[in-house]
C-alpha cells in the first residue's frame, strides 16, 4: 500500500521519485566523492542502500560493455565544473573510466593493470584484491592491487573526457606482510580522510591519501580476512575475520583494539570449512553498520554456522543493563538469529553477499547452491542453472523498545544466485540480479513486505551472470552491475 501511494503521488507529480530524507542516512563522509555511489557498498557504513531513486516499473533498455571480466563495483565521481560525472571501475586486467552522457555508459579510456608490478602474474588474485574500491572528493580512484594501492586520476585535472593516468602507487613495506600470499582485500575511507584497508592474512592499515603516512596493526594471530571493512564517524574500523569480530579504533595517531581507547574484540560462531561460492571461513559478509544519530548502533554480519545466523554486535559501549544472550559466545552480541529463508525446517543456510541495511532493517540473500563442483569459479558459472540456483531472501528488523531482532518477512521464490543486492529509499525497493528459468533478471522487491514488485529480463548466458558483482543505484534512476565478462547499465522505464 505504501508503495502504491508513492507511485500514485509520482504519477500525479509527473516526475520520477527523487532523493528522500527518511532519517536513516548515515553521516556523509566529506572525503568521499559527493555522488550517489562513491565506493563499494556505497558508503563507509557499507549499507548498500541509497536515498536516490532506482527503477520503479521495470527497465526500458540496457547498455552492455563486454570485455571487462571481474568488475565488482563501479564508483561514481563527484560533479565536474560542467555538471557531468564519470564512472570508474576495474576488473582482472584493466582500470576504466566511463562517460554517463545521455544516461548511457560509454568508454572514455582504459589502461592495463600491472598486477604484481611485473606485468605477468596474479591476474585472478588481483581481481579479488581489487574488488573494493572508492573515489575521493578530489576525483582520485583508489584500487587495491595485491600488496599495493594504486591511485588513478584524470590526466588533465578537471577534464572528465581526459585519459586515465596513475597518480602514484603505495606498496606495503615487506616487514608488515605476513606470508607471500598476503594481499589487500578490503578498503574504506575514514571520516578524517584516511584510507583504511585490510589484508587477507589479518593486517589492518590506515594510510594517508597522499601515501605519505601509514599506521599498521595486526589485531589477531592466524586470522583470515575475506571481506571488506567498514568505519564510522567515531573512528571505529570494523573488521571480521575467520576467528573474531574487531573494532579497531583509529585515534588519529594509532590503531588499537584496547577498550580504553575505543576498540574491542568479540567472539562469534565461525563454523568450519565453507563450500559453494564462499571465499573464506567464518563470516561471508562485509561488516555493515546499523543505526544513525540517536538510534541504537550495531555492526551486523552473518556468521559461519551451518545454519547461518544474522548477528548484531553493540558498536559502542555495551548497555550497562545488557545480559549476555544464552548460547552466544560474547556479551557484545545484541542479537543472533537463525536465517532460514522462510523454511522452518531448514538445517543449513549460507550467503557470501553482504547485508543490505536501511534503518533497523537488514536483508540477506540465499547462496546455498543445489550442487557443489568443489571449485568456486565453476560454482559461479553453474549458480544460475535451474535446480542448482538458490532461492530465498529474508529481512530482519531490530525493535528498539523490546531490544529484539526478528524476521519480518521471507521471500522463498526469489533467486539471487551470487550478486550483492542494493536498496533505494526513494522507491522503497530492493534490487538484485536474479535468475528466472534461462533468463538473468533485474529483481525488484518491496522493502516493507518482501513481495516482488516487478522483474525485467536482462539476457541469457554467462555474459549476464553477476559473478559476485554488486548491483548499485546509479545515475538517473539506473541500476549498474558487473557481470562475468562485462558490465551492464539498466535504464528505467
Amino acid at each position: 500500500m505504501k508503495r502504491m501511494i508513492l507511485l500514485i503521488a509520482v504519477l500525479l507529480a509527473g516526475c520520477v521519485p527523487q532523493v528522500v530524507n527518511d532519517g536513516n542516512e548515515p553521516p556523509a563522509n566529506p572525503y568521499l566523492a559527493d555522488s550517489p555511489w562513491s565506493m563499494t557498498h556505497r558508503n563507509s557504513y557499507c549499507q548498500a542502500s541509497s536515498p536516490y531513486p532506482g527503477p520503479d516499473a521495470g527497465i526500458r533498455g540496457k547498455d552492455y560493455i563486454i570485455g571487462m571480466p571481474g568488475c565488482i563495483t563501479m564508483p561514481i565521481s563527484g560533479k565536474y565544473h560542467d555538471g557531468s560525472r564519470v564512472v570508474w571501475g576495474n576488473n582482472l586486467t584493466h582500470v576504466f573510466k566511463l562517460s554517463t552522457k545521455n544516461k548511457m555508459l560509454h568508454e572514455i579510456d582504459k589502461i592495463k593493470k600491472d598486477p604484481n608490478g611485473d606485468g605477468e602474474k596474479g591476474l585472478v588474485e588481483s581481481g579479488v584484491s581489487g574488488a573494493y574500491t572508492l573515489v575521493d572528493k578530489d576525483g582520485v580512484f583508489f584500487v587495491p592491487d595485491m600488496t599495493r594501492i594504486v591511485a588513478y586520476c584524470d590526466s588533465v585535472p578537471g577534464d572528465p573526457s581526459s585519459k586515465i593516468k596513475i597518480r602514484n602507487v603505495y606498496c606495503i613495506p615487506e616487514q608488515y606482510l605476513k606470508g607471500s600470499d598476503d594481499k589487500i582485500v578490503g578498503l574504506v575511507m575514514t571520516y578524517d580522510g584516511m584510507l583504511a584497508f585490510a589484508t587477507n592474512n589479518g593486517l589492518v592499515c590506515v594510510l594517508s591519501r597522499s601515501f605519505e603516512k601509514g599506521y599498521y596493526l595486526m589485531p589477531g594471530e592466524d586470522d583470515e580476512i575475506s571481506n571488506s571493512i567498514a568505519c564510522d564517524e567515531k573512528g571505529g574500523i570494523y573488521v571480521v575475520t575467520s576467528r573474531k569480530m574487531y573494532r579497531v579504533q583509529w585515534t588519529g595517531t594509532e590503531l588499537s583494539t584496547d577498550e580504553a581507547k575505543g576498540g574491542w574484540i568479540a567472539d562469534y560462531e565461525t563454523g568450519g570449512d565453507q563450500s559453494g561460492i564462499r571465499l573464506g571461513n567464518g563470516s561471508g559478509t562485509t561488516p555493515t553498520l546499523m543505526g544513525t544519530g540517536s538510534q541504537d548502533r550495531f555492526v551486523a554480519i552473518t556468521d559461519g554456522s551451518e545454519l547461518m545466523n544474522i548477528v548484531l554486535f553493540w558498536r559502542d559501549e555495551i548497555p550497562a543493563d545488557w545480559h549476555q544472550i544464552p548460547g552466544t559466545k560474547d556479551r557484545r552480541i545484541a542479537a543472533q538469529v537463525p536465517v532460514r529463508f522462510g523454511d522452518p525446517e531448514a538445517k543449513h543456510s549460507q550467503t557470501d553477499q553482504s547485508l543490505c541495511i536501511r534503518g533497523y532493517g537488514a536483508v540477506v540473500v540465499n547462496n546455498e547452491l543445489g550442487a557443489d563442483l568443489g571449485n568456486r569459479t565453476l560454482n559461479i558459472i553453474i549458480s544460475g542453472i535451474p535446480l542448482i540456483a538458490p532461492r530465498g531472501m529474508e529481512k530482519f528488523e531490530w525493535n528498539h523498545k523490546t531490544r529484539t531482532f526478528s524476521s519480518v518477512w521471507a521471500n522463498t521464490q526469489i533467486s539471487v544466485p551470487n550478486g550483492i543486492p542494493c536498496m533505494s529509499a526513494s522507491t522503497k525497493l530492493l534490487y538484485a540480479i536474479g535468475k528466472r528459468g534461462i533468463y538473468w533478471t533485474l529483481e525488484a522487491v518491496d522493502w516493507d513486505t518482501g513481495d516482488s514488485a516487478f522483474y525485467s529480463n536482462i539476457g541469457i548466458g554467462l555474459q549476464y551472470n553477476s559473478a559476485y558483482a554488486a548491483t548499485q543505484v546509479g545515475l538517473d534512476g539506473c541500476i549498474y552491475s558487473g557481470t562475468a565478462i562485462g558490465l551492464v547499465n539498466l535504464r528505467p522505464k
